[in-house]
Order: structure tokens, then sequence, then C-alpha cells
């Protein structure tokens, strides 16, 4: 801080080094038109060159129907810059005692205050501006040395008003760039030297333009390290890539495989500027051990459109394999001292159907089968198997054999297997609701705070496939991300 405090003094001193100048050749060096951006060397920003925009916008890939898409609103409240800009930009500064110049015969002094900078946006324009008072005082050393002042008592202070526009635009490092900074420095009172009587005006305006030229660019610089998104899109990206625990026997877990990450352009509405990352993912339910967590790094950054709400299906899985081993410990026992004996029981689903083959010995051999339609109970959340009956073949086949299996037994067996021939996944979707809240709700950072809400969860399909009963469902929300 003292060594820009340093600068600024320095830049601050050729208000009184001009001012002899005027004094001594009563014209004034030409000033950078108000209007027209100021030349930045490269020197002030380190030579480094800005990354180049991003071209776009891209077109949103085509997802395939179980692809969700997460729209991540992130507002980005422009008060964030402030203490940044203000460091730039010092409230007031002053050179209290006289300095001296051109071998001693020639002083000056001076002194300044602005108000607070005032930022806002519109559309992908960012606009700075302030006002400025100040005063400046110069002379010559002897006896009857003459002394000129421009805003000393009695004369109010002068005023000055200065202005910056610049385009926002994503860089390629997940940063705010600024591009096509226009700069604008008004004298609001003429600067008219008393006891010289010299109009030091337009050498002033040359002065301020100068300064806000300085500011500028620093400014430019400092944006893109304030504005950094890259540790918000980093943060999204290996959430979703981390499987989280359904229930608390860590044994269904949700995996939401996220594959490309867009953002859309900046636009400003005043004091934020407003723009979304859209994630699109493959969301799953898995059954077993904790699935292992995929290395994948975030991708290049790219421009994209965005819908409104996020919408994720979800597919729920619950395998047959333990409704088989179940039902078949059940069945064993309750026909062991039968004449027909069921050593195993083996279930496999057909889009709206489920078959259930038991493997008998005793007085009948082979296999018989049963089958049951799927139905959801919309008002319990459960997929019920309440019309279990033998298919015509095993019909046949125990009429002949005059067994005592009866579809009455197997179906209480399935029953007691199933929670009374109910597979109950509203529990299960209410905890894919929950994590996934859990991921788009909280702190991100200091000062970062992301929040969402599930308007609707709604049941698309109920199936069967070879293995599992499988639930299919959509959640549909807002997501947004705030930068205070």
């Amino acid at each position: 801080m003292t060594e820009r405090r340093t600068q600024w003094l320095n830049r601050l001193q050729g208000i009184g080094v001009l001012l002899v100048a005027a004094c001594a050749t009563n014209t004034s060096p030409s000033a950078t038109p108000a209007s027209a951006p100021v030349p930045v060397p490269a020197s002030v920003t380190g030579g480094a060159p800005v990354s180049a925009p991003v071209p776009g916008p891209a077109p949103a890939p085509t997802p395939p129907g179980d692809l969700a898409v997460v729209p991540v609103r992130v507002t980005f409240v422009l008060r964030t810059l402030t203490p940044s800009l203000d460091s730039l930009f010092p409230v007031s500064d002053s050179l209290s005692a006289a300095r001296c110049a051109a071998i001693g015969l020639v002083c000056h002094q001076y002194m300044y205050r602005r108000e607070p900078l005032r930022l806002r946006a519109d559309g992908p324009q960012l606009f700075i501006d302030t006002k400025l008072a100040y005063r400046a005082r110069l002379g010559t050393i002897g006896g009857n040395a003459r002394v000129a002042s421009c805003g000393y008592a009695p004369e109010a202070m002068r005023r000055a008003t200065t202005a910056m526009s610049t385009s926002l635009y994503w860089r390629r490092d997940w940063k705010i760039g600024a591009r096509d900074t226009k700069l604008a420095a008004v004298l609001v009172d003429p600067c008219t030297v008393t006891a010289l009587a010299v109009d030091a005006t337009k050498t002033l305006q040359g002065v301020i333009d100068k300064q806000l030229a300085l500011f500028a660019a620093e400014a430019d610089t400092a944006i893109p390290t304030v504005g950094d998104f890259r540790p918000l899109a980093d943060s999204l990206w290996k959430s979703f890539l981390e499987p989280t625990a359904l229930d608390s026997t860590n044994s269904l877990w949700l995996v939401l495989d996220p594959q490309s990450v867009q953002v859309t352009p900046f636009a400003g509405n005043g004091p934020s500027i407003i723009t979304t990352m859209v994630l699109y993912a493959r969301p799953r339910v898995i059954a077993g051990a904790k699935p292992p967590v995929r290395s994948k790094p975030l991708p290049v950054l790219a421009l994209g459109s965005a819908p409104l709400e996020y919408t994720v299906p979800v597919s729920v899985e619950l395998p047959f394999a333990e409704l088989e081993r179940r039902a078949a410990l059940l069945l064993a026992e309750e026909t062991a001292s039968g004449s027909v004996r069921v050593d195993s029981v083996h279930v496999r689903g057909l889009r709206d159907s489920v078959r259930i083959d038991l493997t008998v010995s005793g007085s009948l051999r082979g296999r018989l089968s049963l089958t049951s339609r799927l139905r959801w109970d919309a008002a319990t959340r459960e997929i019920r198997l309440d019309d279990l009956d033998w298919s015509l073949e095993s019909r046949g086949m125990l009429s002949r054999a005059k067994a005592t299996l009866g579809a009455p037994l197997v179906g209480r067996a399935v029953r007691r297997a199933t929670n009374g021939g109910r597979v109950a996944l509203g529990a299960q979707l209410d905890s894919v609701r929950a994590e996934l809240m859990r991921k788009l709700n909280g702190p991100m950072a200091p000062g970062v705070v992301m929040g969402s809400s599930v308007r609707d969860l709604q049941i698309t399909e109920v199936t069967a496939t070879a293995t599992a009963f499988v639930v299919k469902a959509r959640l549909t929300g807002q997501s947004g991300v705030w930068f205070q």
C-alpha cells in the first residue's frame, strides 16, 4: 500500500509542475479527448497477454433423455469489487507541505478527495464513476514570492467527475475479463490560477485523464483477480463426481456422473452481474458397494444457453437378487415337510410384468412359474405385486401331480420378502432429493452461498428389467449462487 500511495503522490504532484509550465508559457499541452480510450502500455499490466475471449455462443449439446441439465444461476454482487478498486484509487490524498522543483525556485502543493466509487452494470457493460474535489497551489521562493492557487479558501474546491466503462467477458481461465475500456474525465469547474490569471483547466484535464487511464489499467488487472469463478466451478464439478449414500447401510448410492459444463455470457442488472453455469450429468442410483470416484478434470470453459429450471432424471433400481434370496429362504422353510419342496427362486422382469420361477423337488421336479403385472401406487409410492398367479403351464403341472404347493403359499413368501408384496421406493426417491439438495445448498467459500429448491418430483415410468425393478423420476427446480 505504501508503494501504491507513493505512485499516486508522484502522479498528483504533476499538477503543480504542469501549472508552472502553464504560468511560464500561458499555453497548455493537448489533453487526451475525454471520449476516446486512453492507450495503456503493456508495462502497466506486466506485459501479460490477456486471454482471448471465448468464441460463441456455442450451441448446447443435444442431451439424451436421461441426461440431467442443472443450470446454476450465479449472481456476482458488484460491491465485491469495491475493496480492490478502492485500494487503486485512494479516497483522499494531499501534499500538505510545499515541494519545490526547477532547482528549488518553484514550489507546489495540492489536495483532493473523492466520493465513494459507484459501480453498476447493464448487459455486459460495467460502469465505474465518482466525483472529485481538488485544489492546487504554486509559487516561487523568495521574499517577493507570488503565490497562485486554484480551489483554496476563500474559493470553493474545484469539482471533477471521472467515469470508466468496460465490457465484461469470460476468459478461458474461468475469470472475468475486461476489454474495450472507455474513459471520461470532466472538469466541472474551470481552474483559473487567481494571482497569475492563467487558465489551467486544459492542463489539469490532461493530468486527470492520465490518472484515470492508470486507474483503468490497474482495474482491468484487479477485476479478474477478484472475479475468479474457477474455484466455484471446480467445487461443483467435484461434488457431482462424488457418489453419495442414499441409505444408512451404505448399500444404495447416487452417482451424478458429470459430462460437461457451459456458461452463459455476463448480463448486468444494476448492482450485480448475472451468469449461469450449466452442468450436464448422467445421474443414476446404484445398489451395492460404494462406486469408485472417477478422476475427471473440469472441462474447458465454453459458452452456451441455459434453461430457467434444472431437470434431473433419476432412475432408481432395486435388483431382484435380495428378493430371490429372502423368498427362497422363506419358501424352503414353508415347504420343508411337504411333498413338493422349493429349492430356489429366480425373478426376472419384462417391461410391465414380473415372472417368478421356482425350482422344485420331491413329488414334482422341475420349474414352476408365477406372473404379476407391476402397478405403481402413487399414494404410498410403492410398486405393487398383488396379483401373483400361476402360469397356465405351471397350473397344469400342479394339477397332474396333485401337489400341495399352492399360489397362496408362494404369494405369502413373496409378500414377506417384499414387505407385503410391495416394493417401497418412496424413501429412495426422498433420499435422492435430499442428497441433490445437499450438493446444491450451503456455503461454497467465504462470501459465496448456494441455494436450491425442488419444485416437483414426478414419476415418469415404472418398469422391470431382467434383473431389477426400475422407477424413473424427474426432479425439477431452481438453483443459484451469490457472490457477496
